[in-house]
């Protein structure tokens, strides 16, 4: 009796497993159509014929949803934004389950990337998708991601749209002292700014011209840290300032004010006032953490005595 109540539950553990499996699986006639509507979607060919006519989509949204025509020229929509845009080959996910309901849902892990055409500039978003089949066809699209670092550049390019012609020089001022610091062009960077220039870094004057500005800071990071980049977080334009939030970036492969390479990545964040006079760039107030460098490096603040 024990032998035939164990061979009995034996079975029932197979069979349980056995149903698992059916309902759960990385391979289905399903799973390529999804496969089929991202393909559809890089190459910008919207095809409504794998949705059902009921078909609803969600987007960010449990609530408000997009009809298949809706959907497509929702997508429309949002390619005039980019000048490319795509989900990646960077390993996506895909998984098929069958509920207790019977419904059939594909479930997708994506990594997408977009470059802006108003701004030149690539983001890169991880998504979520999930669909919903019935008799074969996509009756509910489901989509989540976190949208907020593109909705605020979109703000920034409407905004700089609509800036006077003072404000736009005034804004090409920064986007030419960031290229010039990420090209390590000196001759660039002194093109923008006027002869008597001086830059403050945490109250205490470190250039007094152009030329010392190249010598003394270019020269000095892009040396010591080849790879060195400057990224413009955040600006504000008032009057004839400009402040702005920045992070550089770099790898400390050569000798650093007269310490060894270290090999290590810093990103270091500040602040900068940069005043603007007769259209040039004559003074720059800079405010940063050394001691946050500093601790990046691996160096130590030696023992007071």
């Amino acid at each position: 009796m024990k032998k035939l109540f164990l061979m009995g539950l034996a079975i029932a553990l197979f069979t349980a497993c056995n149903q698992q499996d059916k309902n759960y699986t990385h391979e289905s006639p399903e799973i390529e159509t999804v496969k089929k509507a991202i393909e559809n979607y890089n190459n910008k060919n919207y095809d409504a014929s794998i949705y059902a006519d009921t078909s609803k989509t969600f987007f960010n949204s449990s609530k408000e949803f997009m009809s298949p025509s809706e959907t497509i020229e929702y997508h429309k929509a949002n390619d005039a934004l980019y000048s490319s845009r795509g989900f990646t080959d960077e390993d996506p996910q895909y998984e098929m389950a069958v509920t207790k309901k019977g419904e059939t849902w594909v479930n997708g892990w994506f990594e997408w990337k977009g470059t802006l055409a108003g701004n030149n500039k690539e983001y890169t978003i991880p998504i979520h998708l999930t669909y919903r089949f019935h008799d074969g066809k996509i009756v509910r699209e489901v989509g989540f991601w976190d949208p907020t670092e593109i909705v605020l550049a979109l703000q920034e390019i409407e905004a700089e749209k609509n800036m006077s012609a003072d404000e736009k020089t005034t804004k090409s001022l920064i986007d030419t002292c960031v290229k010039a610091w990420n090209d390590n062009d000196k001759t660039l960077m002194a093109s923008i700014m006027t002869n008597d220039f001086v830059r403050t870094e945490n109250g205490t004057v470190i250039a007094k011209s152009a030329a010392e500005y190249g010598t003394n800071l270019m020269d000095v990071f892009h040396g010591s840290f080849p790879d060195f980049q400057v990224i413009l977080n955040d600006y504000k334009i008032v009057g004839n300032t400009i402040h702005i939030d920045w992070t550089c970036k770099g790898t400390n492969t050569k000798p650093f004010q007269g310490n060894a390479p270290t090999n290590k990545a810093i990103t270091t964040h500040g602040h900068s006032i940069w005043t603007v006079t007769n259209g040039k760039l004559s003074r720059e107030d800079a405010f940063y953490d050394n001691l946050t460098l500093y601790n990046q490096l691996g160096y130590t603040m030696p023992t007071p005595k």
